[in-house]
């Protein structure tokens, strides 16, 4: 006789053997226990993501799906003023603009759809869970999804990523419900069809809410077939339900090409979806830490206890998949279009395109396969029921301790302050100001209007369309801004004109030419989280320099290389300006001040000052290969004598007083008398 794997509990709603009252009972308490349960989870579920929603700024991204509400609110559909429809997303726009047709459209209504989309998943993971499993699956499932940081944060956001998970568990589960039917005697079999017509319809309202659903066809369809057999697919009962989904494909891409012309072209062209390059090893560490970070590894070793247990029980039964005991069939239903999307990810998606938000909609199937992993053993093992709950809890506190901080974490996390900057510049802003910034959508919901210019110079072409022969921002209509030319005519042009933008894109977005002049003709008016409101008062003359002096090779100060500098003529009692022309020599993790020195023969420092590089507009830990300018002006004490003196620099951090490197002379100059 062959040893066989335990066989896990698996609930039943019906219990033959106890009389129908005992057993109505019985139903009832399971029944009250579980609303219970998801009551808990669904108000801590609730508290943490209303602190996300209270306490952090809205992601960049969370302005286009905004800017997009409300132009549905205001036409019907949420088409933008340059003339295209905004496809990303379709289904969550028109979630987002009722809500706000509702409540008034700002950013916490705005929020409140992937709210509500959120704590539902958690209750869907739930009730699967515990269908297709047990209770003991479906509250360890339920409660590692309450607690996953990225269901925090995007339960918080608006986007459509919540949305789209709600709709990928339910597509997972209609779908082995649909393998699971029974057949019918002989002829038409209403419930096949009826299952795979709610399968089909929650896999469009995926597919609508994000077209990344597209990658659940393939390991759903060999699913199917791998459980029913190729043959049963085409019957009457069941193709039609995928003809609808095939249909709703090509409705889908029909839409993005109508209604985005060029886009879905150009973002091929300049950054594909798919590239088979098949580079695991460069892919993996952007979605590692989902997997292997400290409090997630005991949900994958879980899981892939799960699998392995399943295939085994399988192997045991020569393969025949609808001969398993339920517990392992829904193990290896739901873990395979999981490791589906992995695997597509890691070896076929673009590499500007690997970022962790893309598994996050099949995320749930991962967490019900762990669940699934750990609670097997406690089946296997132990026999009465009021063991195998406590030991459930028990392992539900682990999780809780594991997960609590990360958890917490995530409600606080900030990202770029870009609705506290342009807040200020709404309430600054004066008649005949320019407003420009690389974030259109964000400009134009907070503002109320679309930006003058849509200012950038890398990384934009998908971003915009061709009208009239100006290129626009296709969200906004904002025309592009993306030379220094350009901005100089507007300085020159406009009584104010305001850059709104983060430091992050201000050093990587432009080239140096144009990062020069903002940092020669912008202050900073304003700043929050990492985002500047930079403003510019009129064309800002710059000093005439008389002296030049070039480093080849530059000449190192630690991190930080010179490669030139120049100053005015030097002139007792005049300041003297100087302007030295940096670039980092490697990677710089701190913030770097400067400090230029008019030194004597005998080392007496007679004039100076100090302050950040490119009047700290960019951080220095964002210098890179471009050279950046710094200015300081000395004013060399009015009773020196004519004569030469040294110019020395210092190179040093402000926060800890460590000097990077210095005092080194740079150069010398010759004070003349006064001019006066």
């Amino acid at each position: 006789m062959k040893a066989s794997l335990p066989v896990p509990h698996q609930e039943r709603i019906e219990n033959p053997g106890e009389p129908e009252e005992e057993n109505r009972g019985a139903l009832r308490k399971r029944l009250l226990f579980s609303l219970a349960a998801v009551g808990v989870l669904l108000v801590l579920g609730f508290w943490l993501r209303w602190r996300h929603i209270q306490n952090v700024s809205l992601h960049v991204d969370e302005f286009t799906t905004l800017w997009a509400a409300r132009r549905t609110l205001e036409l019907g559909a949420p088409l933008m003023p340059s003339g295209v429809l905004y496809t990303r997303g379709l289904l969550a726009t028109y979630v987002t603009a009722l809500a706000g047709a509702l409540a008034g459209l700002d950013y916490t209504t705005g929020r409140l759809p992937a709210l509500f989309f959120n704590l539902a998943t958690i209750a869907a993971i739930f009730a699967i869970g515990r269908r297709e499993w047990n209770g003991r699956v479906a509250w360890l499932a339920a409660l590692g999804l309450t607690l996953l940081p990225e269901a925090i944060v995007w339960g918080g956001r608006a986007r459509f990523y919540a949305q789209l998970q709600f709709f990928t568990l339910l597509t997972v589960w209609a779908a082995f419900w649909a393998v699971k039917a029974p057949d019918a005697e002989k002829g038409w079999s209403k419930e096949l069809f009826k299952r795979h017509l709610i399968f089909s319809l929650f896999f469009l309202l995926a597919l609508f809410s994000q077209e990344q659903t597209v990658l659940l066809y393939p390991p759903l369809l060999l699913g199917m077939a791998l459980w029913r057999g190729l043959r049963w697919l085409l019957r009457r009962e069941v193709w039609p339900a995928h003809a609808l989904i095939l249909a709703g494909m090509v409705v889908r891409y029909l839409i993005e090409i109508f209604g985005q012309p060029g886009f879905f072209e150009t973002i091929q062209a300049e950054r594909p979806y798919v590239t088979p390059r098949f580079d695991v090893a460069t892919a993996w560490p952007a979605y590692a830490p989902l997997l292997t970070a400290p409090e997630r590894l005991p949900w994958t070793l879980a899981a892939l206890l799960a699998v392995g247990v399943a295939l085994v029980a399988l192997a045991q039964q020569r393969w025949r998949l609808a001969h398993l005991r339920p517990f392992h069939q829904a193990t290896l239903f739901f873990a395979w279009p999981f490791l589906f999307v992995l695997i597509f990810i890691l070896t076929l998606v673009g590499g500007q395109w690997r970022e962790a938000r893309y598994l996050f909609l099949v995320q749930p199937l991962w967490l019900l396969t762990g669940a699934a992993g750990a609670i097997w053993p406690i089946e296997a093992r132990l026999a009465r029921e009021p063991w195998r709950w406590a030991t459930t809890l028990a392992l539900s506190g682990v999780v809780v301790w594991m997960g609590w901080q990360p958890a917490l974490a995530a409600t606080t996390r900030q990202v770029e302050g870009y609705d506290r900057v342009f807040e200020y510049v709404t309430r600054h802003r004066q008649p005949g100001d320019v407003v420009m910034t690389p974030q259109p959508p964000a400009c134009a919901f907070v503002l109320g209007a679309p930006c003058d210019f849509y200012a950038v110079q890398r990384v934009y072409e998908e971003f915009v369309i061709n009208r009239d022969g100006i290129l626009v921002d296709r969200w906004s209509g904002a025309r592009l801004l993306n030379r220094t030319d350009q901005l100089e005519a507007t300085l020159h042009s406009a009584p104010r004109v305001w850059l709104v933008t983060d430091a992050f894109r201000l050093a990587t977005r432009y080239e140096s030419d144009f990062q020069r002049m903002v940092i020669e003709q912008f202050d900073i008016a304003f700043q929050e989280r990492g985002v500047m409101a930079l403003l510019a008062q009129g064309w800002r003359a710059q000093p005439t320099y008389t002296l030049e002096h070039a480093f080849d090779p530059p000449l190192r100060f630690g991190r930080l290389e010179l490669l030139a500098w120049r100053s005015t003529a030097p002139v007792i009692g005049e300041p003297l300006h100087v302007e030295l022309t940096w670039r980092a020599a490697a990677p710089i993790d701190r913030q770097l001040n400067t400090s230029v020195r008019i030194v004597s023969a005998e080392g007496a420092v007679l004039a100076q000052q100090d302050g950040p590089p490119a009047r700290g507009i960019l951080p220095t830990t964002l210098f890179f290969e471009a050279a950046l300018p710094d200015w300081k002006s000395l004013s060399p004490p009015p009773e020196l004598r004519p004569g030469r003196y040294r110019l020395e620099v210092v190179v040093y951090a402000p926060d800890a007083g460590a000097v990077e490197e210095g005092p080194l002379p740079i150069g010398e100059i010759e004070l003349s008398g006064s001019s006066n």
